[in-house]
């Protein structure tokens, strides 16, 4: 289905029908043609008018529906089987109850209990009933809104990504969620959002299915709206809601103001911070020496987000490869299982180290005992996907969060280990230096307590890795202030599967990243494997 962002009123909202009355129901089909809507039938009787009506508001993805109250018997006053299937509508549906009760008493009472749902009279004049329609139809489409977007051609691109093969035929989804979000709004102008300074080597983590945009709503000030799945966006705002509203100290966070999920795809608008000249953590690092980076870690960590670690509970018995797919569902099963990438350097034949993958495979994931098991460890609230780009620092250096999709209960280590990973990943991809890179992954693998790891100049002479290392080492000593978690062991493991769940997710862009990213993995895994003996083998040091 092609959709003009250009001149959203030229599409037909499309208004689930259901109505038991044979003739009734085609007279509302002629009306709503006839009003510019594209009339969506419901077929049968009784249950299976129900059923169907419920399968074909789904498949045609209905904006609206007119529903009549009375479905199963029209002479049965009790009768409210339409209502009861407005109620189990989803959201992204607005129904309408048509009822010919004579009776104004029982349709107050009606009216009374569900003031969300309007309804009308059937014997409502024409122009009423339409002007009824009409105005319903304003608050869900921005088609019968006549909502003007500047800059449609940024819609337009997202309409061509693979967030929109979400939606199938029906791409005027993604207008009305901006209809949706902002319910007066008549005109909106859409900007791309550059979080990043254009000269900046960083690159972004790939975000195939969700777009981020920033949105001026008439002389409001802007907000930034993110798209994505309809499910992600649930579950974002349901995280949101229940972790972060009201409960961060400071409150340094992007404020979600509103949310709304139609049959695929959905949307969340939240507060712009960019009046505080805000930049992500990604190019603060890049930019400034290591005193600034502490004391915004130290900011986000010790300040913004230790209520969530002062009330983390302690777990028994507890496996920390289910705890990270508590977070990021079937990685294993879906992602890592399904990689072809293999270390397959030089290096990693020299050293031989495990195919990371295969003893994920061997000693946890498929294992009857899963080497991940952990005695005792601490649980807390974590933001579940701590990269560079959800950090953000103003020029205060106060630290604001974005993007709570996997905030939630988890390890209490989880957000410092996802840091550190982004930093090796990430942050500092861009260096060729291979000796180097190895240098200092066997320092930072050495120490068996978490707090333990130093900064020594002679570990490479690259400045830049050395710069990493400085910030991993007191990125680990607040670990162990904040959660009171000592052995590096458990944090390894956590590292080693961020390591291998990066890799898996960057493998068909970049096999060189997924190749480095597995580099680390390995030696992780010789690390866990050798633990009680010197480490690094003395034959490696003649590379």
């Amino acid at each position: 289905m092609y959709y003009d962002f250009t001149n959203p009123s030229k599409s037909k909202p499309r208004v689930l029908i259901v109505e038991n009355d044979p003739k009734a129901r085609v007279d509302y089909q002629t009306l709503l043609m006839y009003w510019d809507y594209e009339p969506v039938l419901a077929m049968g009787t009784g249950g299976s008018l129900i059923e169907d009506a419920k399968r074909k508001a789904k498949e045609y993805r209905c904006a609206l529906a007119l529903i009549d109250l009375r479905l199963t018997d029209d002479y049965n006053d009790k009768d409210t089987s339409g209502l009861k299937l407005a109620e189990q509508m989803p959201e992204a549906i607005r129904p309408i109850i048509l009822s010919g009760h004579a009776d104004p008493e029982i349709l107050i009472a009606l009216l009374q209990k569900r003031v969300d749902i309007i309804f009308i009279k059937k014997d409502t004049d024409r122009d009423s009933f339409q002007g009824l329609v009409d105005t319903e139809a304003a608050k869900v489409t921005a088609s019968k809104r006549g909502l003007v977007f500047e800059n449609p051609e940024i819609l337009m691109g997202i309409a061509s990504s693979p967030l929109v093969e979400q939606a199938g035929n029906y791409p005027d989804q993604i207008a009305d969620i901006f209809a949706r979000l902002f319910p007066k709004a008549k005109r909106l102008r859409l900007e791309k959002l550059e979080i990043r300074p254009a000269s900046s080597i960083i690159s972004t983590i790939p975000r195939p299915n969700s777009a981020v945009i920033k949105v001026y709503e008439d002389s409001y000030e802007p907000v930034v709206v993110k798209l994505a799945r309809a499910e992600k966006i649930r579950i974002e705002a349901d995280r949101y809601n229940t972790h972060i509203h009201m409960r961060l100290t400071g409150g340094f966070t992007a404020r979600m103001e509103r949310s709304t999920a139609l049959w695929d795809i959905g949307g969340a608008s939240y507060s712009f911070v960019d009046k505080f000249d805000v930049k992500p953590f990604s190019s603060f690092y890049e930019e400034n020496p290591i005193p600034a980076i502490t004391e915004c870690l130290s900011s986000f960590f010790e300040g913004v987000w230790k209520k969530h670690y002062d009330n983390a509970k302690v777990a028994t018995n507890v496996s920390l490869f289910q705890l990270y797919s508590q977070v990021w569902g079937d990685w294993y099963g879906k992602k890592v299982k399904e990689t072809t990438s293999k270390i397959n350097s030089p290096t990693a034949s020299q050293l031989d180290i495990p195919e990371p993958i295969c003893w994920i495979g061997e000693k946890i994931a498929e294992a009857d005992r899963d080497l991940s098991m952990m005695d005792a460890t601490r649980l807390a609230i974590t933001h579940g996907d701590l990269h560079g780009d959800n950090l953000l620092v103003d020029n205060k250096r106060n630290v604001w969060v974005i993007d709570f999709e996997r905030c939630g209960e988890g390890h209490a280590l989880q957000d410092f280990i996802e840091l550190e990973s982004d930093i090796y990943n990430r942050l500092e991809e861009h260096h060729y230096n291979n000796i180097a890179f190895l240098r200092m992954y066997l320092a930072i693998l050495k120490e068996k307590q978490i707090a333990s790891l130093m900064v020594d100049a002679s570990i490479t002479d690259d400045v830049r890795l050395n710069k990493a290392i400085a910030t991993v080492a007191f990125l680990r000593s607040l670990a162990v202030k904040l959660t009171n978690i000592t052995d590096a062991r458990e944090y390894l493991l956590g590292l080693l599967f961020n390591a291998v769940f990066r890799a898996a997710l960057v493998q068909k862009i970049d096999s060189q990243k997924s190749r480095r990213s597995l580099l680390l993995a390995g030696l992780i895994c010789h690390r866990l494997d050798h633990w009680d003996e010197p480490w690094p083998p003395e034959n490696w040091n003649l590379l």
